[in-house]
């Protein structure tokens, strides 16, 4: 008469923190490298140029500065898989991240766009790359708000649940 064996294994993979090259191919790891570099140009463009207001240029440099550096965080931790590790509202966080810069990208661009005429070429240069840089924020914001709309929380894990069915036989000899 046979008996029946029931084993049922249960495995949780985690993330392991090291470098994810996959993510550089997904949309958010495209879009934040599209933020870096218009970030970056926005930056150069604004400090090379002849503004009749300076302020409205520091404006500029203090969005696109904190704006490339706090992308750049975000972008390792994706990149390093450091974002598992980190405690579950950071989703929300980054939700709130991209919308005070899509709306700030948007004010400086607009400033920017105002003291072009008449400015510098390099002044108009970074108005044109500040409205591309709030399109790209304000698309990456609206994104996060749909992952997390839909419950899509990249730090929980799986569980998956295998059951094996093992029968022997009793034999005697």
């Amino acid at each position: 008469m046979p008996t029946t064996y029931e084993t049922q294994t249960t495995s949780q993979p985690t993330a392991t923190i090291g470098l994810h090259k996959e993510y550089l191919k997904t949309l958010p790891g495209i879009l934040k490298i599209a933020e870096i570099v218009l970030c970056l140009i926005c930056f150069i463009c604004s400090v090379s140029g002849h503004w009749y207001a300076p302020s409205a240029g520091s404006w500029l440099n203090f969005v696109a500065l904190s704006a490339f550096f706090t992308t750049l965080v975000w972008f390792i931790f994706y990149l390093l898989g450091i974002y598992s590790r980190l405690h579950p509202l950071r989703q929300i966080i980054e939700f709130i991240y991209y919308c005070i810069f899509s709306v700030l990208f948007l004010i400086a661009a607009i400033v920017a766009a105002a003291q072009a005429s008449g400015s510098q070429p390099s002044v108009g240069a970074a108005a044109f790359f500040a409205f591309a840089a709030t399109a790209v924020y304000a698309v990456d914001t609206f994104f996060q708000y749909r992952a997390w709309k839909s419950g899509q929380n990249t730090t929980t894990a799986t569980t998956t649940t295998t059951t094996t069915n093992i029968e022997a036989a009793n034999t005697t000899y």
